[in-house]
């Protein structure tokens, strides 16, 4: 599924691909955030060599209407929901710059927590 504009000299699509690798970015630079998590569907095209940018957001559109999923791996010492309360605007705010579409939600799951500085594939 897309986004789709249309205007005077034709239509804009943006991929459901596109918007996950907006928020996976955005979300990976948060502090505290090590990782980002995955579903069974991510794990198994990693398994394959497949590299997904988009790992750890789900998306959904409605026309202009956005709502996300991220999946979080969070280092220990943190207060979570900060974290979490962070991701959330700095990945609505990003998506809605990007696409001029509205992010209706933004939903947060903290999927694992690691110590240290090691991140969930270290």
């Amino acid at each position: 599924m897309e986004t789709t504009e249309v205007n005077e000299w034709g239509s804009i699509h943006i991929s459901q691909r596109v918007i996950a690798s907006i928020a996976a970015l955005t979300a990976a630079q948060s502090a505290y955030v090590a990782d980002l998590g995955t579903n069974i569907a991510e794990v198994a095209a990693e398994k394959l060599g497949r590299t997904l940018p988009g790992r750890g957001v789900d998306v959904s559109i409605d026309g202009q209407r956005i709502e996300l999923t991220v999946r979080l791996v969070v280092r220990y010492g943190c207060r979570i929901p900060d974290v979490a309360l962070e991701v959330q605007k700095s990945v609505k705010d990003a998506v809605e710059k990007a696409t001029a579409c509205t992010v209706t939600a933004v939903h947060i799951i903290v999927q694992q927590l690691v110590f240290g500085e090691e991140d969930r594939h270290g």
